[in-house]
């Protein structure tokens, strides 16, 4: 083998050890960093939803107290 083809055959070794490696880390970011990304996404989601459910108690409660002093006064 000559020296050019003896390079360009380090060089596809290499490049083939560097599409495996980042093979493996894409895997191991779908595995792993964006399972847990889910699992916060659903948590901020609960928080938000807890968050909504008190907004629409305090409307509520407002909008029955003024009703009240409504009927209260006589309108």
């Amino acid at each position: 083998m000559s020296k050019q083809e003896n390079k360009w055959a380090e060089v596809t070794e290499q490049n083939s050890k560097d599409i495996v490696e980042i093979k493996h880390s894409i895997d191991t970011i779908k595995d792993n960093h964006l399972r847990h990304l889910e699992a916060d996404m659903a948590k901020q989601s609960k928080a938000i939803e807890k968050i909504d459910n008190r907004i629409w108690w305090v409307l509520g409660i407002l909008v029955a107290s003024t009703v009240i002093g409504m009927i209260k006064n006589g309108l």
